[in-house]
């Protein structure tokens, strides 16, 4: 076991001391340090008088702002909002032309009603009339008379999502059973206040793929460079070269991976908070998706995303050593990892149905976090499992089966 950590390590001091390693290291979390500030550095606000403001104070602006309407989404309160819109909609002193030719609400209204009741009345609008819909224009002349409890609605609206067929498919009945349990079990009635730090952190969660490539052109050359250094034949000759040697790259290789992405993460989502603070962690992430069947709140999702993150990593380190072991040039090593992860950039999912787009759904770029927001199921045999789960599911398969190969075929390399 000494002689394991030893040559652990002895790795490590390589892949560390590397001066492109460092100097990756290092663009990668300027890059990420720069991407998440500029969600609270571009936020904007506007209050009553319409006066317009923009990073941090925005953000205090807006947590004032939601100190009006946060509270309890009870269905009277839901009712209220809907009559106050309703009213002040039917007030032709409140309307104005827009520029596509319909009637919409004069600046005025927008400053002093809208601007911190908008994305409440959304996700209304995605219950009450069309979950299909970005706006709230279907709120105006909803009649409320003839509308069920708002908690009510949601559960049908979920239920007839279930229910659609895209291109031919549809959900199985263990599939729909699934979903509708689930959201069955989701606690109403939903609390409402400021949570824009943790839904600014999901628009811009998936930019920690960036972390994930800098950590496999870090590792590319882990068996690679050896075969092109033409330091195998040492290697491998020795008395562990191809039993400890072999483990204690692998070793340091996750080691390694961990601590630089856990410091990209540390900055990312301290960078985020840095800005927006911490609020809303208790908050279900129904606020962010009214449709969301997962019984979550925002801090249980992130803790959740944090542990798909890292499986994707994992995975993903496992395939660039298992690639880095088949190959020679550990340039061709980096291409095939960019390729697969960026693949997705390139490909639209089109439904939550379909081989490809299931597959789609798993790749790197895709998988590095979930919003929690989309009905996407994998049933194998009766089981059901649901996207998040499948993600760490097939990550963990992943990189066990490519780390399997990845020792096998460096022991098994045959030194020219």
């Amino acid at each position: 076991m000494n002689n394991v950590g030893t040559l652990v390590k002895f790795e490590l001091k390589k892949l560390f001391n590397k001066k492109m390693n460092i100097i990756v290291i290092i663009v990668c979390l300027f890059l990420i340090t720069l991407l998440f500030s500029m969600a609270g550095k571009d936020f904007l606000a506007t209050d009553k008088s319409g006066k317009f403001y923009k990073g941090k104070e925005a953000i205090s602006v807006r947590k004032e702002q939601m100190k009006e309407i946060s509270g309890t989404l009870t269905n009277e309160k839901i009712i209220k909002e809907i009559e106050k819109l309703q009213e002040l909609h039917n007030d032709p002193n409140n309307l104005i032309t827009n520029s596509d030719g319909e009637k919409d609400f004069s600046i005025e209204i927008y400053n002093k009603y809208l601007n911190n009741r908008l994305d409440l009345l959304t996700n209304i609008n995605r219950v009450y009339a069309n979950y299909n819909t970005s706006y709230i224009t279907e709120l105006f002349n909803l009649n409320l008379k003839e509308q069920k409890d708002f908690y009510e609605t949601r559960q049908q609206r979920i239920e007839e999502e279930l229910n659609q067929s895209y291109d031919g498919k549809k959900y199985t009945p263990q599939e729909k059973e699934y979903w509708l349990e689930k959201s069955n079990n989701t606690k109403t009635p939903f609390e409402y206040d400021f949570y824009y730090g943790y839904s600014n952190l999901y628009n811009t969660y998936e930019l920690l793929i960036f972390g994930v490539i800098a950590i496999c052109i870090c590792l590319a050359s882990v068996f690679a460079g050896e075969y092109q250094n033409g330091t195998d034949k040492i290697l491998l000759t020795t008395k562990y070269g191809k039993s400890k040697g072999v483990t204690a790259k692998i070793i340091a290789s996750y080691i390694f991976a961990t601590l630089v992405f856990t410091i990209y993460l540390i900055f990312a989502i301290g960078t985020i908070f840095l800005m927006f603070g911490t609020d809303g962690g208790n908050l279900p992430i129904q606020l962010s998706n009214i449709l969301s069947p997962y019984v979550l709140t925002f801090f249980q999702s992130l803790l959740y995303n944090i542990v798909i993150s890292y499986t994707v990593l994992f995975g993903m380190v496992g395939l660039t050593l298992f690639l880095s072991s088949k190959l020679k040039n550990p340039m061709t090593v980096l291409v095939i990892d960019i390729a697969i992860i960026m693949l997705p950039v390139f490909l639209s999912i089109k439904s939550a149905f379909g081989i490809l787009n299931k597959i789609l759904f798993l790749m790197p770029y895709n998988a590095i976090y979930s919003n929690f927001s989309q009905m996407v199921s994998y049933k194998l045999g009766n089981i059901v499992i649901d996207l998040p789960m499948m993600t760490i599911i097939t990550y963990i398969f992943m990189m066990v089966i490519a780390l399997i190969c990845a020792k096998k075929t460096y022991s098994k390399h045959q030194v020219e």
